[in-house]
């Protein structure tokens, strides 16, 4: 709902109602009947921390998931950075925005908005990432009232400006999910302050040759649904001015001759209760409220053709919809019909987002059998979900042979633009050959976003030839040589132990673990001697090592020269003699 001033009488309430309904922007996509829906939601004000939480402590209650908000959007405040910053908590809380847009209020009316504005909400909308697929988008309020549309009703200008801007942003992303306003279906024939809606939809749509030239470009109705007249009306009320006012609406649209059957929104609806900061009015105390919404909810909720349902309003803190408010005056608490709410068991919504993955680095080309990796990859969340375990989100990898395993390091909770790094351990089997991988991320066990290909080719275990050469030691000598090999991680991958050096050459075969074209560091050892090592990229024929002579200079065991080895030799000369006979 749009503020405006105090209202003066009761009656006056009654038709200003609509002029303060928010809505919300939407993503246009077919809406499935088979397709999990958690109709229930809530009509918000302001998208504070408090009230989104609130909102989806409320709507995602009872087994409930992903339920929806009404909010609005503002001419003057189309600020990006903070709408994306909504969004993302209305990601994070799984709550469906539907957005419904505003002008500027000037005096006592609302700006007439012109066709040429459509371009810079097309824009700016469009510059957001969306919570779901589907952005749902209302376009204005309450347009048979003067005070929302400048002053006085204008069915034809309605019209101009609601095709242009479907149209518009339409060509912009197709996924916008086009209402038209909501009514006030009570809103009496006189003009220009009011328009009676069957006549101001008649006098819409006679200015297109035919109701599908706009419809075709709306895909749902939102519909004001309040138990008028005085907001009294009984919850199971039926026809014009109930809260089923939807059913008669969408007979109206048949008799206009509108074709489509168009999903409804239902963005505002509710009961007024006595509790307020004025009193003496007519209206229902807060628990039989509580009552009335205990019937609605029991009847609408089932009916097929019903999307979304979002009461009038959870947090108004001031006149003149205080009465309308879920949540008390000055307090953190709410009225009855919260917990009702609360308790009615609901549906896990399912709907869909858009997914996307892209990997960062090189993955490996050419590794070897019967080995085992540690593969650091760098994802990005290019998409609209929230990528965690808890929801079910899984990295997975495609096309490997039956003895070969893997697993994925875990996957933390990853938002939309943000990337991470990962580790995929992957143990290969004793087939070789070339396999065309697909790495992706899967929820619930099904693939939900693009593959990444990876065309990997697995060969035979490598060979080594090393040059190593111990001073001062005969050149027949042999054994006792340690070979080991190290990643850029400084983990040692592979250990070759007792290498049999002869002459200053030694082989060493089945060295696995290692990626083919990669560098490593190579260390060679030998007690008594100074460590040698080398960098070398290893290849997949036989690869040639050579290591610098070896000294016989470490005789306390610590891999470096140091005094205590001169101390130690004295200490125990015998040790010369070990050396020598090694």
């Amino acid at each position: 709902m749009t503020r405006q001033k105090k209202f003066i009488s009761s009656l006056f309430i009654f038709f200003a109602i609509g002029l303060f309904s928010l809505t919300g922007n939407a993503l246009a996509q077919e809406i499935s009947d088979k397709q999990p829906n958690n109709k229930f939601g809530i009509h918000l004000t302001t998208a504070s921390d408090d009230d989104l939480e609130n909102a989806a402590d409320l709507v995602n209650s009872s087994g409930g998931d992903w339920g929806y908000v009404t909010l609005v959007i503002e001419e003057k405040d189309r600020d990006r950075n903070k709408w994306q910053g909504i969004f993302d908590k209305l990601r994070f809380h799984h709550l469906i925005p539907i957005v419904r847009l505003a002008t500027s209020f000037q005096k006592n009316y609302w700006r007439e908005p012109s066709t040429q504005d459509a371009a810079e909400w097309a824009s700016f909308l469009n510059s957001l990432n969306w919570v779901i697929k589907n952005r749902y988008l209302v376009l204005f309020n309450e347009p048979n009232h003067g005070a929302e549309w400048g002053g006085e009703v204008n069915p034809e200008a309605y019209g101009q400006v609601a095709i242009s801007f479907a149209k518009k942003l339409k060509s912009t992303n197709p996924d916008f999910f086009i209402l038209l306003a909501g009514f006030d279906s009570a809103a009496p024939s006189q003009p220009p302050k009011f328009e009676d809606q069957e006549k101001f939809l008649k006098k819409m749509l006679g200015i297109f040759p035919t109701p599908d030239s706009l419809f075709k470009y709306i895909d749902g109705w939102a519909s004001h649904s309040y138990p008028n007249h005085g907001f009294i009306g009984l919850p199971g009320a039926s026809g014009r001015n109930s809260v089923k006012n939807y059913v008669w609406e969408m007979a109206l649209l048949r008799k206009l001759g509108v074709k489509q059957e168009l999903p409804v929104f239902i963005t505002e609806t509710g009961w007024p209760h006595q509790e307020g900061k004025e009193t003496g009015n007519n209206y229902y105390p807060a628990i039989k409220v509580a009552e009335n919404f205990r019937v609605y909810f029991g009847v609408v909720i089932k009916d097929p053709k019903v999307t979304a349902i979002t009461p009038f309003v959870l947090n108004y803190q001031d006149e003149p919809f205080d009465h309308f408010s879920w949540q008390k005056l000055a307090r953190n608490d709410f009225y009855p019909q919260y917990d009702l709410m609360q308790k009615i068991v609901k549906e896990v919504g399912n709907p869909t987002q858009e997914q996307k993955l892209t990997l960062t680095g090189n993955l490996p080309v050419k590794i070897i059998q019967d080995s085992v990796y540690q593969i650091g990859i760098e994802i990005t969340n290019e998409g609209q979900a929230i990528w965690s375990r808890q929801d079910g989100y899984r990295p997975v990898l495609k096309g490997l042979p039956d003895d070969y395993d893997y697993f994925f390091s875990d996957l933390s909770p990853i938002y939309p633009f943000q990337k991470k790094s990962l580790y995929l351990y992957l143990k290969t089997g004793e087939q070789i050959g070339r396999f065309d991988l697909n790495l992706s991320i899967a929820k619930a066990g099904q693939l939900v976003t693009n593959v990444i290909p990876w065309k990997l080719e697995v060969i035979n275990q490598a060979k080594i030839t090393i040059a190593a050469r111990a001073i001062f030691r005969p050149k027949t000598s042999a054994g006792n040589f340690r070979l080991l090999i190290y990643d850029n991680q400084e983990r040692v991958i592979f250990e070759a132990n007792d290498v049999n050096v002869s002459r200053g050459k030694g082989e060493i075969s089945g060295v696995k673990n290692l990626v083919i074209g990669q560098r490593y560091r190579l260390v060679i050892l030998r007690p008594f001697y100074l460590p040698r090592q080398t960098y070398v990229t290893i290849s997949e024929d036989n690869s040639q090592i050579v290591f610098k002579p070896m000294l016989p200079v470490d005789y306390n065991l610590d891999g470096k020269l140091s005094l205590a080895d001169l101390v130690k030799i004295i200490k125990h000369p015998g040790l010369l003699k070990v050396w020598w006979q090694d």
